[in-house]
């Protein structure tokens, strides 16, 4: 489990490092521009990029729609492996734990925590698919595209996080539960 998010986070970094490199490539033209040239160039165009520019996105854009499903992917699975253990746990409690007695004095916190951070997870894998699921080099801001899908992602990650924690906090609190009960048993 611990490499499968080693494996997200160096996906996600390379993404985060990679993006900005793509809209470096700049037009030789604009090197000599003086104040007011620039000034006439950002009045004649919006965000848009420059033919250079623009060219160098096209070049990369099928990679980096690729790696941008390949991220989103990844986080959706994480969501779903997150969930099963969750079902896990819960069926544990209620099959195993709560048939021999002993609870867990919190146990309808902790489930709506989970709730809570799962509907959050969900949230946030939605903003991020919707933002960037029809990116291309041509639409009239792409760099805000991509800025914005890696502020949206930095979300997701968060609360995946946050998601885990609160299924860890569940398990430490059956399992401490099924503990204390043994310790006390054998002694």
């Amino acid at each position: 489990m611990r490499s499968f998010h080693i494996a997200f986070l160096g996906l996600l970094l390379a993404l985060v490092v990679s993006v900005p490199v793509t809209f470096a490539v700049g037009k030789p033209e604009d090197a000599g521009l003086g104040t007011a040239g620039v000034r006439a160039q950002s009045d004649n165009q919006t965000n848009r990029l420059t033919e250079g520019k623009l060219k160098a996105c096209q070049a990369k854009e099928k990679a980096l729609q690729k790696r941008i499903g390949q991220t989103t992917k990844l986080a959706v699975n994480m969501q779903a492996k997150f969930d099963a253990i969750a079902e896990r746990v819960k069926a544990y409690y209620t099959l195993k734990v709560v048939p021999s007695g002993k609870t867990v004095t919190n146990y309808d916190s902790l489930i709506a925590d989970i709730q809570s951070k799962k509907a959050a997870v969900g949230t946030a894998l939605t903003e991020a698919q919707s933002g960037v699921r029809s990116f291309a080099c041509s639409a009239d801001d792409p760099k805000a595209l991509l800025k914005q899908y890696r502020v949206n992602m930095q979300s997701v990650k968060s609360a995946l996080k946050e998601y885990r924690t609160s299924i860890k906090n569940l398990i430490v609190a059956v399992r401490s539960v099924v503990g204390a009960t043994e310790e006390n048993s054998g002694n």
